[in-house]
């Protein structure tokens, strides 16, 4: 009989207006500043504050890196999904707090995304 999987290791990210997000670690592991930050915390308590990213731009952050851990999605379909993911219309302030939160985070994939959609 197969071992059972290890249950995901689940890490807490607290907005600037304290909401407090609890997600996998692989979905976290999309930004590189907080990849290092794990990686340097021998801690076991895994709460970390986002002083400069409110809740709703966190959880559109969030909702980012989901789709870029999902495995089972296809390149192409996450492209799909991307474009559509950027279409914010003319909240040109949302844009903007998702560009400055995916540069904060380094999140790369992220703030391109919306760069590019800024200059069509």
């Amino acid at each position: 009989m197969a071992a059972a999987p290890a249950p995901a290791k689940m890490i807490t990210l607290k907005s600037s207006d304290e909401q407090a997000f609890v997600i996998e670690e692989t979905v976290v592991l999309q930004s590189k500043t907080l990849e290092y930050i794990i990686a340097d915390n021998e801690s076991e308590d895994y709460v970390f504050p986002l002083p400069n990213i409110t809740g709703s731009i966190l959880a559109k952050v969030i909702e980012y890196c989901r789709k870029r851990a999902e495995v089972e999605t296809s390149d192409a379909d996450k492209q799909i999904w991307d474009a559509e993911f950027v279409n914010v219309g003319n909240n040109i302030q949302l844009l903007f707090d998702l560009i400055k939160a995916s540069n904060s985070l380094k999140i790369n994939g992220l703030a391109y995304l919306h760069i590019t959609r800024w200059g069509r």
